[in-house]
């Protein structure tokens, strides 16, 4: 008998690995449009299809935060202890992050002092610039890194590794999950319905009537508020999809309706973000657990997709940096995303994958008296 629920009864069986690999390219390709060009109003793709509301990279972002609402959540209910969580949160997120931030700014980085003006580097200036207090802070609240003196004469100078700047946000709402529970998502699940729409009504007050304006506050510690809204509603998204699984239901309709409200958002009105939540969301689980589309193994040679955000755009700053407008864009693209999957590769195999090896092991927090307290919530 057809399944005719959103979600199958297993799981495990999804192509979220796949979408995953796809986001993370979708995100090259947007970006060398900014990178090219020095902006992306007016010449990437999607800017233009949504009268500039909104570039395919950030469709992407939102993409990423849809699904790990989903994983996250499922991730923390099967967790024993909220140390156990948080140390595999920890582990997946922060020693890449670590190892491409240094690398961002020790090598990508100084590399980018090397340009017509400056043939033997312009080192003395760069290191000079570095702030050790904001490096350190940086690295350890998961920042972009930041220096002057690099990629000069590229449209975007002293732009090391901006993508990096989303990698908080995704910590703090891992950080969020045992608050949600504690407030009742497992038990009550209409509590998760109603942190969406407080998320989903901030965003709409931001993004739609302009009441809170935060555009000129940045913070130290965070490093842009103003996404907040938007990060969680994506999140929360992918939470309440996972809370109500057993009862969405697998329609073609619904996909329809998906993209053609997500096509009048950009045509007729400026709506994308407040259609996106919900046909986004949707069409991410249509094809994450369609019937026969199983890429189940798609990682099996390696989980690639983190790699290729935290090291693709330094790669596409360097190549523009060196080779510029010798090549088409199309060009440097297919070029930058080779390069770049050579070092999301190295990334899994040397750093990601060996620490995520810590993960099952107790006695990495044993010197925590409370490890072993059961998360609340999570279990029945």
């Amino acid at each position: 008998m057809e399944n005719k629920l959103l979600i199958g009864p297993d799981l495990k069986v999804n192509n979220f690995d796949l979408l995953r690999c796809l986001l993370a390219v979708t995100v090259i390709f947007s970006h060398w449009f900014v990178i090219y060009y020095g902006k992306g109003i007016d010449t990437e793709p999607f800017m233009i299809f949504s009268r500039n509301q909104i570039d395919l990279g950030s469709v992407a972002v939102n993409g990423f935060f849809i699904i790990s609402g989903f994983l996250i959540i499922h991730s923390y209910k099967h967790s024993y202890s909220f140390w156990a969580y948080l140390k595999k949160r920890v582990l997946r997120i922060y020693p890449g992050f670590f190892v491409a931030f240094i690398i961002s700014m020790l090598l990508l980085g100084p590399l980018g002092t090397f340009d017509v003006d400056h043939p033997q580097g312009n080192l003395l200036l760069y290191f000079h610039s570095i702030r050790k207090k904001l490096f350190l802070l940086n690295l350890f609240t998961m920042q972009a890194p930041f220096a002057i003196r690099c990629f000069m004469t590229s449209p975007l100078p002293n732009q090391i590794n901006e993508s990096l700047w989303t990698i908080q946000y995704e910590f703090i709402c891992y950080l969020a999950v045992p608050l949600f529970a504690y407030a009742g998502i497992f038990k009550k699940r209409w509590v998760a319905l109603a942190l969406f729409a407080l998320a989903y009504l901030v965003l709409a007050l931001q993004d739609f009537a302009r009441i809170f304006l935060w555009e000129s506050y940045q913070g130290k510690i965070i490093s842009h508020p103003l996404y907040m809204p938007r990060f969680f509603a994506f999140f929360l998204a992918g939470a309440c999809i996972y809370l109500f699984r057993e009862k969405i239901a697998r329609s073609f309709g619904l996909v329809a309706l998906s993209i053609l409200g997500l096509v009048i958002s950009c045509v007729w009105f400026k709506g994308f973000n407040l259609v996106a939540p919900f046909a986004l969301t949707y069409l991410i689980f249509y094809l994450a657990y369609f019937p026969g589309f199983n890429f189940q193994r798609f990682t099996k040679h390696g989980d690639f997709s983190y790699g290729i955000y935290l090291y693709a755009w330094p790669v596409q700053q360097l190549y523009m940096l060196f080779i510029g407008r010798e090549l088409s864009l199309f060009s440097l693209f297919l070029l930058s995303l080779a390069t770049t999957v050579l070092a999301a590769y190295a990334s899994w195999r040397f750093v990601e994958k060996p620490f995520l090896q810590f993960k099952d092991r107790p006695g990495l927090l044993s010197f925590i008296p409370w490890q072993r307290l059961h998360v609340i919530g999570a279990k029945k």
